[in-house]
């Protein structure tokens, strides 16, 4: 890894020009990449047998991946996500075949639709044919573990077991015990349903669960963040108002909820949007509650160029009217400048660093 980051911090330039045309470009360029796939004899032992619409969503998920790598020069982000999406793909019965055939599927039609003003382009996607079998041993090394901690004891296992079965009743129980026990809903948050969602996640890309169990195991967790909050005195208000809400095409509300809870408990007058607001709808909500604090969460890197577009609209805004902007997410545990890069005065990796941060950015303010 520390090799192909080395590697990734040589790669080549795209211009601004030619990431504009990978993206104009790019309903043509998968269809005709999609084409050249369903040509290919060993499909369906490339596919694993799963079912081709699977693999058209990997092709258009590729797509707005790379449409952001070349946006935001994320090459870091790039190679720590690769053996990531192998893996999962592997788990899911897709051979490593299947994206050789891909990426060449992508040069060739690049080279025939941007010709030579594609070349710095198709100079990134043979660094990763280069690297395939390097992405493919990366692949197999699973990091998880020592990583995120998933379960302090039992009864956290036991939590786990119930969501995944769908159980509202008993993880609602669990929940609730925990809260009156420890007094902490930011304890409940990191401590029980975090580190479930990410176990969630993990057995997923290990192949263990399905997608439909994935969205079960979410949607329970969005009637907890629901129904346990009221069980707390409401709180006092002594901060500013804070806007939380997630990028736009972003699904993955999970953590913003907690953040906005947070928050709220904190003292910061919460107005909480929740997934995928529609940019001028944001900033016509923006002009309305005059927010000091904006906090934005994204966890799929193909949203990034969304949620800069939102970000920039906040430009229009004068000095005064601009809010402290803070974000968070998955995405930026793979690349070391989308802080930055996005516009943002600050990052805060979980609910409780985003109640620290705020807070301290107002007591300094104030």
């Amino acid at each position: 890894m520390d090799s192909l980051l080395q590697q990734a911090n040589r790669m080549v330039f795209v211009p601004e020009a030619v990431s504009a045309l990978y993206l104009y470009h790019g309903e043509a360029m998968l269809e005709q990449v999609n084409n050249i796939l369903l040509e290919r004899p060993d499909l369906s032992e490339l596919l694993g047998g799963n079912p081709q619409q699977m693999m058209f969503d990997n092709h258009r998920y590729h797509f707005e991946f790379m449409a952001n790598v070349f946006e935001f020069q994320g090459y870091d982000m790039l190679v720590r996500t690769v053996p990531w999406v192998y893996r999962a793909y592997f788990n899911h019965g897709f051979s490593a075949d299947y994206f050789v055939a891909e990426l060449e599927a992508w040069v060739s039609v690049i080279e025939q639709i941007l010709a030579e003003e594609g070349n710095t382009i198709v100079a990134v996607y043979e660094f990763l044919l280069d690297n395939h079998e390097v992405f493919v041993d990366l692949a197999g090394q699973h990091a998880w573990d020592d990583k995120v901690p998933f379960f302090e004891d039992a009864q956290d296992a036991v939590f786990y077991d119930h969501l995944l079965e769908g159980n509202f009743a008993e993880c609602f129980a669990i929940g609730r015990a925990f809260l009156e026990r420890t007094g902490s809903l930011e304890r409940l948050y990191l401590d029980i349903f975090q580190p479930a969602m990410y176990r969630i996640g993990r057995d997923w890309e290990m192949g263990r669960i399905s997608v439909a169990k994935e969205h079960l195991a979410s949607a329970v967790v969005m009637r907890l963040l629901a129904s346990i909050y009221p069980l707390l005195d409401p709180p006092s208000v002594d901060k500013g108002t804070v806007l939380v809400t997630v990028a736009p095409n972003e699904y993955h509300e999970i953590g913003a909820w907690m953040v906005a809870n947070t928050l709220e408990l904190d003292g910061w007058k919460t107005v909480y949007l929740g997934a995928n607001t529609p940019c001028a709808d944001f900033m016509n909500l923006v002009r309305a509650e005059k927010p000091c604090l904006l906090a934005f969460s994204i966890a799929m890197p193909f949203n990034l160029r969304h949620l800069k577009r939102m970000i920039d609209q906040l430009e229009s805004l004068s000095p005064a009217e601009r809010p402290f902007i803070m974000v968070g997410g998955q995405v930026f545990r793979l690349g070391n400048r989308l802080q930055k890069t996005l516009g943002a005065d600050a990052y805060a990796d979980s609910c409780v660093t985003a109640a620290q941060t705020a807070r301290g950015w107002w007591n300094k303010v104030q």
